[in-house]
């Protein structure tokens, strides 16, 4: 269980103060929501109320949680976790990593998704979790990469637009984002839901 600690004070400045000399701590090191809140029945007043969660605490909740999957799946499962701002990029080692991929990764991506909804109900505040298996999702992502770089060069040779297959909304974003760093070549998606694929375009310059 991922503790939540809330204080009350009469003006912001002075509550971050006191949750950071209560929970002697540094700022960095907290996650923290503040809210306007009236008090008194007769004479109400304004004050303010601050949520905090540590950062250990998740890291500690994020480490049992995959301690009882490991125990779950009788499979023994190191975990690394490195954390920038709010995202928490979590890496699994195990001594058959194969389970846990999964067939092309849906087990991998069933424990993420488990993982984000146990989170959430434990915190309420919006944090990223990127899991991945002995670096798999990275290689993956690193060769699908490479594969649309090539498209985009194809495109920029023969100037004809190449509509894709279908795809999820995170490898759209990545192609979107390699687009700008090649001349001539926007991107767009067409169609909804699972159908929803992007179009490679060629731009001549105005």
């Amino acid at each position: 269980m991922i503790e939540k600690y809330v204080f009350e004070a009469k003006n912001e400045e002075e509550l971050i103060s006191l949750a950071l000399q209560e929970l002697n701590t540094s700022e960095e090191n907290l996650y923290y929501q503040i809210k306007e809140i009236e008090s008194g029945k007769l004479f109400k007043s304004k004050k303010y109320q601050i949520s905090v969660y540590k950062k250990e605490d998740i890291i500690q909740y994020i480490k049992d949680y995959m301690k009882t999957l490991s125990k779950t799946m009788d499979l023994p499962i190191q975990v690394e976790i490195r954390v920038e701002d709010t995202n928490f990029q979590i890496q699994l080692f195990s001594e058959n990593n194969a389970i846990l991929i999964g067939k092309d990764g849906r087990t991998m991506n069933a424990i993420q998704i488990l993982l984000k909804q146990a989170v959430q109900n434990q915190i309420d505040y919006p944090l990223h979790i990127h899991l991945d298996v002995s670096n798999y999702r990275a290689k993956q992502e690193h060769n699908f990469e490479y594969e649309i770089k090539k498209l985009m060069k194809e495109v920029q040779k023969t100037k004809m637009d190449m509509k894709l297959e279908p795809m999820n909304s995170y490898q759209r974003r990545m192609i979107h984002n390699l687009a700008p760093k090649f001349t001539n070549i926007t991107t767009f998606s067409t169609g909804e839901g699972k159908d929803r694929y992007i179009t490679i375009h060629y731009e001549e310059e105005k």
